[in-house]
């Protein structure tokens, strides 16, 4: 049904969209058949469509997706925020679930933390519960080290925030890959010198998807050694950020005395 005006903010339709708001001009009427083929299988397919392109130009051309969504080139793309949060709590609840088959098949132990000092227990509290939040510290950490490093394209904090967001969304789904590698550990059993290299392996892999990343970004602004040494930089002001950000969040924990304590991040 074409309307003369817009059912939503009244304005008059020139075209198939509303100039104004953007709601289609053609609003059909809701019937059993139109909900389930309309509504509900095209908007389903359609997020599809837009998640599974955006996880794939993050893994395979990070920087330049980047750039094109920084361009103006938003459509075919997911918001990568959002895109983010969902790939961090599919990758959390595989990894729990496995957890819970090890520890059912007596293969691991709940751990206990009952007998840790009190500030031992709060850096297990931040790295347990307020794990995404540890995680998405990566994007303003990076965003800044590569505003100040990667003048030369001239693009404002923000549209750095976007490059590192990109590369984040890259390292959370090889990460997420990684742990459903793990699950092969169920049915055929891995030794524990196999367990460490395939850990070893992933951990090469994020480090060096992480300079592929931004060598899509900023390849043909620097020579190959200009980008060699910024890099380096990039990846040095990284652990000075986190050194500072481990010693303050220590200093809290522990009311700034200090002292003995347990940190497991990764455990």
């Amino acid at each position: 049904m074409m309307n003369k005006k817009c059912l939503n903010c009244g304005k008059k339709l020139t075209d198939k969209y509303c100039s104004s708001c953007g709601q289609k001009a053609d609003t059909h009427r809701i019937t059993f058949k139109n909900f389930i083929f309309h509504d509900v299988l095209h908007g389903t397919f359609h997020i599809e469509k837009g998640i599974l392109y955006t996880a794939k130009q993050a893994l395979l051309r990070p920087g330049k997706a980047a750039l094109d969504y920084i361009s103006g080139k938003r459509k075919p793309y997911y918001n990568v925020f959002l895109l983010i949060l969902l790939t961090i709590g599919l990758m959390l609840f595989l990894k729990h679930y496995y957890n819970e088959i090890l520890i059912e098949q007596g293969r691991r132990y709940v751990k206990d933390i009952s007998n840790l000092n009190e500030a031992s227990q709060k850096m297990e509290y931040i790295f347990a519960q307020k794990s995404k939040i540890v995680i998405f510290i990566f994007v303003p950490f990076a965003a800044i080290n590569s505003y100040i490093i990667f003048r030369r394209k001239k693009l404002n904090l923000s549209e750095h925030i976007i490059i590192a967001a990109m590369i984040l969304l890259g390292i959370l789904l090889l990460s997420t890959f990684a742990i459903i590698l793990f699950y092969f550990d169920l049915f055929i059993d891995i030794s524990s010198s196999a367990d460490k290299a395939i850990q070893y392996i992933i951990a090469s892999l994020i480090f060096l998807y992480t300079i592929y990343g931004y060598f899509n970004a900023f390849r043909n602004d620097y020579s190959k050694l200009g980008f060699t040494y910024r890099i380096i930089l990039f990846y040095a002001f990284i652990y000075i950020e986190l050194i500072i950000l481990l010693f303050i969040t220590i200093g809290f924990v522990t009311k700034w005395e200090f002292g003995d304590i347990l940190i497991t991040p990764f455990n």
